[in-house]
């Protein structure tokens, strides 16, 4: 690691004018390549002392790196011996802290040690800056999924592998100001030593930002500055992390701003900014995980995060493309993503390896399997929680993820079954709502995603039906195609006529000229159920919304 006097040997001067009349000084140091510190200096009536790092995520030797439940080093400590004892490049105080238990969501390198947070008597919800072992990072007001006794912020869809708690609601929410802050100073007049982390809108650039305040020099910001701030230096999502005495940002072996109580504050846990100028030979990639045998490893930004033996508890290690995870050995078949019906009502569910087994009844569902897999459904998903079947002859019933829907087929319309999807189709459409067939000997019929249409052959031609699909053909065999105006073109595929084209694949809907209406009024219990399902879906179906550098 380089010292912190070679780093300020990269030093550029900016000297401008600020929106207003007081004049800023910005140094800018290059740290690292792609980690930047800005030191910012203002005049004037309010003066500001602002200290902000920016860090480009997308590269290989940049590693995230929050606090863990290790009292006394990474817990309970101020920020300098934080990034001291992890190695840490850049740091910044993170949640509030009630007796350095934080107040929101804990993770570091992979462990969760408390649980979001959310407090009715301010109105929001405390929010969440977390990061998965890619550098993935989101800054959000709400939980990361709804707190259910299932749900793990750890696994798939989110797979976050360090988070800290922000204050209440966002700042910034993709780049429209919004009402976070929460300090409980009336019509936001208070100025305070303030702590931030935003991204910009590419998601690659992280921002670390400390505002000094409570001394001559430095007054500290309200939250509507501090909002201005984060949009000036180009954020996109930006919350607001534990400020007024908390205010500590450690860059390249020092804390760089000046702390109002005098000296680093302890504090629940901290965020920093590890970077590895020589990856780890034991890292297969810069970010990731892998098995070797039961072996699970875990590298992030080039260095050996973690590793452990699955067997020791029993379990096994599986892989899924670049990340990996121990198996719980009552995973269905073995397979730590999958899941299974014990019977009518009970779902054994795995998601990375981390087993659960609910009671689908207590949503008012039940248990039901298809080619798809298992899930909670609505009992009128007969034939699976992802499936398509016909109520009734006019009626089309559909389920998705255990939600049920119906659809009325309009006069003339029947129902029809394709794969696992239902809808309507033209009751003429006899053969299938995709086939054509010869009416008569000078008639063919095409049925196109359940639309009828009827075609009239030349008076040369007749209709000719073959493994599904109608033709107009010329009897004498005949290249000539008097049914295309008359050109020479052979589009018979050899009988001597015209081929009408395949049907469009395209899904039956409105669009697609289906004539089917969803006129049916709704079923006020099955919206209930609806609701309650959105929130039990995860257990069988979980999400994959992981971001790839």
């Amino acid at each position: 690691m380089q010292s912190s006097g070679q780093a300020l040997t990269a030093l550029i001067l900016v000297l401008g004018l600020t929106a207003s009349p007081a004049q800023a000084a910005d140094l800018w140091t290059a740290v690292r390549p792609g980690v930047d510190w800005l030191h910012r200096s203002t005049g004037g009536g309010t003066p500001q002392e602002i200290q902000a790092v920016r860090i480009d995520l997308s590269l290989g030797a940049v590693g995230i790196r929050a606090s863990r439940d290790a009292a006394g080093t990474e817990r309970g400590v101020g920020t300098d011996t934080f990034a001291a004892n992890v190695g840490a490049l850049v740091a910044i105080g993170g949640d509030w802290s009630n007796g350095y238990t934080p107040v929101g969501l804990a993770i570091g390198n992979g462990f969760l040690w408390n649980n979001h947070y959310s407090d009715p008597n301010i109105g929001a919800t405390w929010g969440t800056f977390g990061c998965d072992v890619w550098n993935g990072c989101t800054i959000d007001a709400l939980p990361p999924l709804p707190d259910v006794w299932w749900y793990s912020p750890t696994i798939a869809p989110l797979r976050y592998y360090n988070a800290v708690g922000t204050n209440g609601l966002l700042m910034l929410d993709d780049g429209v100001p919004t009402s976070g802050c929460f300090d409980g100073c009336p019509g936001d007049s208070c100025r305070n030593p303030r702590s931030l982390v935003c991204l910009e809108q590419d998601n690659l650039h992280l921002w670390f930002i400390a505002v000094d305040g409570r001394r001559a020099g430095a007054s500290g910001m309200t939250c509507g500055e501090a909002r201005a701030l984060a949009m000036d230096l180009g954020c996109w999502d930006a919350a607001m992390l534990d400020g007024g005495g908390s205010t500590s940002l450690w860059v390249d072996g020092a804390i760089r701003n000046q702390p109002s109580d005098g000296s680093p504050r302890p504090l629940g846990n901290h965020v920093g900014i590890v970077y590895t100028e020589t990856p780890d030979p034991a890292c297969p990639f810069d970010s990731g995980a892998w098995c070797e045998g039961a072996q699970l490893r875990t590298c992030n930004g080039g260095q050996l995060v973690n590793e452990g033996d699955c067997a020791a508890f029993g379990a096994t290690c599986q892989e899924d493309e670049d990340w990996a995870f121990c198996v719980h050995p009552f995973c269905p078949g073995g397979d730590g993503n999958n899941s299974a019906c014990v019977d009518d009502v009970t779902l054994d569910s795995c998601t990375d390896g981390v087993y659960s087994s609910g009671d689908c009844s207590v949503f008012g569902l039940v248990c039901g399997s298809d080619t798809l897999g298992s899930g909670c459904m609505d009992a009128a998903c007969s034939a699976g929680p992802n499936s398509g079947f016909c109520a009734t002859e006019t009626t089309a019933a559909l389920c998705v993820d255990g939600l049920y829907e119906e659809t009325t087929c309009d006069a003339g319309s029947v129902c029809w079954v394709e794969d696992t999807t239902s809808s309507c189709m033209d009751a003429r459409c006899a053969e299938g709502p995709n086939q054509g067939f010869c009416i008569d000997s000078d008639t063919l019929a095409v049925c196109n995603a359940g639309t009828y249409e009827e075609l009239s052959c030349p008076p040369t031609q007749s209709c000719e039906a073959q493994n599904g699909s109608a033709t107009c053909v010329d009897p004498s065999g005949d290249d000539d195609d008097s049914s295309q105006g008359g050109d020479d073109d052979d589009s018979g595929g050899g009988h001597g006529g015209s081929q009408l084209p395949p049907p469009d694949p395209s899904p039956v809907g409105d669009d697609a000229g289906c004539a089917c209406s969803t006129n049916s009024p709704p079923n006020p219990s099955r919206e209930t159920h609806r609701l309650l399902l959105s929130l039990f879906v995860c257990l069988a179906a979980p999400l994959r919304r992981r971001r790839r550098r």
